[in-house]
């Protein structure tokens, strides 16, 4: 759905000023660590049913059931994937998947499976997260390029004891050798801040980020206003150029403490993204509290609402 928001001034930015530093992985906030055993089912996202907020419009919070039904046929194209979290087809038809333990693999198109490609970073923290996107450049046949999003520990914790969803999400670019075996010229463009998110490029060629918050059982959205704030890239869709520069047409380029690569706000854990074939906009799926999930069709500046309106129990 499409969350329509009308806020009249109450959407005041609270300013913590966060120093901009593509390159590094910056402190920020994190969730404490959890406590050993079976989370509590009165917290978080495990809290009973029963939440019933009113629909913006109606039929907003329960999407129509199809008229007309289809079958559909199962083809097991590849086994032997452990993790695999993303894939995207290359400009001859094999795909390049994305395993989150922090593994690439090329699917030829008799199935077999490439070994792992090497050059992955040797930064990337799996048990925070992990690898999230692995995506081919638009003009891959010409320029190898393909652009990652991956987490790391954030700086100066201590890697024995990380607190919980530790990783910071970074977005890097690399070209993929010609024989298929390694990634050369590794390049981070942009630190995201968040947990997770994936990458997908635009019509124009322009990279579109998500940055999620912390969510899950025992973390309270209340407590992480940064989807609201425009001097944090958590909760956001981001917009780059592939070399990591900003657009000049980025909506909020020029705005006084607003971080220049946001494109949209207002989110809480974007993991879907699409590019429609008509419209070329973005489409993304969000993953909300119980009853909470969300499809929207984001455009450039506008606010999405979390965690100031959300349609789930939390």
């Amino acid at each position: 759905m499409i969350r329509k928001l009308m806020l009249a001034g109450a959407l005041c930015l609270v300013l913590g000023a966060i120093v901009m530093e593509a390159q590094t992985a910056r402190v920020i906030p994190r969730p404490p660590a959890q406590a050993p055993g079976p989370p509590n089912p009165a917290d978080g996202s495990a809290a009973p049913d029963g939440y019933a907020p009113i629909p913006a419009w109606l039929g907003q919070t329960r999407a129509p059931r199809p008229v007309k039904t289809a079958t559909y046929e199962v083809v097991t194209v590849a086994e032997g994937l452990m993790g695999a979290f993303c894939f995207s087809f290359l400009p001859d038809g094999r795909m390049i998947v994305g395993e989150r333990p922090g593994r690439i693999k090329i699917v030829g198109k008799d199935g077999k499976l490439s070994e792992p490609i090497e050059g992955l970073p040797s930064t990337l923290w799996a048990r925070g997260q992990g690898l999230f996107e692995v995506r081919p450049d638009r003009a891959f046949a010409a320029n190898r390029t393909i652009y990652l999003s991956y987490t790391v520990l954030p700086e100066g914790t201590n890697a024995a004891a990380p607190p919980r969803t530790p990783g910071v999400l970074l977005v890097a670019s690399a070209k993929l050798s010609s024989d298929d075996r390694r990634l050369e010229d590794l390049k981070v463009l942009l630190n995201a801040e968040g947990t997770g998110g994936r990458v997908i490029q635009a019509p124009d060629g322009t990279l579109l980020i998500t940055s999620t918050i912390p969510a899950g059982v025992g973390i309270n959205s209340v407590d992480w206003p940064q989807p609201q704030q425009l001097d944090s890239n958590m909760g956001k869709v981001l917009r780059i150029n592939t070399d990591g520069s900003i657009p000049k047409d980025n909506p909020f380029v020029g705005r006084a403490g607003a971080h220049p690569e946001i494109y949209a706000l207002g989110f809480r854990d974007v993991q879907g993204v699409a590019i429609h074939p008509r419209s070329g906009k973005l489409w993304t799926s969000e993953h909300g509290p119980r009853g909470g999930d969300e499809i929207n069709a984001v455009e450039k500046g506008k606010n999405y609402g979390f965690p100031v309106i959300g349609y789930g129990r939390e």
